[in-house]
């Protein structure tokens, strides 16, 4: 067993999203990615009121990753160009893999703009390689119940899996390469051992709560990258906290982007744009997705 390093976390910056507080862990500062990991958000915590607007993510295209939703609390309507249409609530995942194109909106269903309510989210983009950019789009929306659930440490900790393998579970989502992602709720105390091989890079998101990992002290909303020294990342809770888990092989490939997409060439990103503007990654009108 070999401890990795911990780099200097990083804090999410702050901003607001239509009254709707969000911040922006990835990219952040110099942390422009880490690799295949592209962008995290974490929207909210907000107690929305009734009669609200909802989400201001109408009818949008992507191309180049994958966007995986963690629904924290609240709901999320899921449309896109594909028929897809689907409604997750908390403890839910959407996972949509844009591949060679794909045109989605996310918004809150009606119930919850009528009545309002408490909405929090996290927001991963997963770039994808080269020889998987241009293969074809799909969705999976995973409700809670489809999520194992591992506890350990005589209680103090609760994982929930939602890509990859991990002790006494495996996730439900169906990524196009091998991705780990997970949940961890830990009790103040509460201790929880992750290993991870040596090649992938690593990530830990601290939703709320504090703790330590291996020597580094994270705090709410800060983001820790893990250097590919070790296998093993040891976390320790300084208090109550919520994790957001990552790892995957790095992609090691040139990086081009340009709002929704990410692909490897500034002439792919041209074709990108041509091809939505043609209609080439299917329609969704703004009416359908309400």
């Amino acid at each position: 067993m070999t401890l990795r390093t911990p780099q200097p976390p990083q804090a999410a910056r702050a901003a607001d999203l239509d009254g709707v507080p969000i911040h922006h862990a990835l990219p952040v500062g110099a942390l422009e990615q880490i690799d295949p990991f592209l962008l995290l958000d974490h929207i909210g915590p907000v107690t929305l009121a009734p009669h609200n607007a909802g989400l201001p993510f109408g009818p949008h295209p992507h191309r180049g990753f994958a966007t995986v939703t963690l629904v924290l609390a609240g709901a999320v309507l899921h449309h896109d160009s594909r028929g897809n249409r689907q409604t997750v609530g908390a403890g839910g995942v959407q996972w949509m893999t844009a591949a060679r194109g794909i045109i989605h909106a996310e918004n809150l269903p009606r119930e919850l703009r009528e009545t309002g309510g408490e909405l929090e989210l996290l927001q991963l983009w997963i770039n994808l390689p080269a020889a998987l950019k241009m293969e074809q789009p799909a969705y999976q929306g995973l409700p809670a119940e489809l999520l194992p659930q591992v506890a350990s440490d005589e209680g103090r900790a609760r994982l929930t899996a939602v890509a990859g393998s991990w002790p006494g579970a495996a996730g439900p989502a169906q990524p196009l390469r091998p991705v780990q992602l997970a949940l961890l709720q830990l009790q103040a105390g509460g201790r929880y051992q992750w290993r991870v091989d040596e090649p992938q890079n690593a990530f830990v998101y601290a939703v709320r709560g504090s703790v330590r990992a291996n020597s580094q002290i994270l705090a709410a909303r800060e983001l820790l990258p893990l250097a590919a020294d070790g296998d093993t990342i040891e976390l320790r809770a300084e208090a109550d906290a919520l994790l957001l888990l990552g790892a995957a092989a790095p992609l090691n490939e040139p990086l081009a982007r340009q709002g929704p997409f990410v692909m490897n060439t500034t002439t792919q990103l041209m074709e990108a744009v041509r091809d939505y503007q043609m209609g080439r990654m299917g329609m969704l009108m703004e009416s359908e997705t309400r």
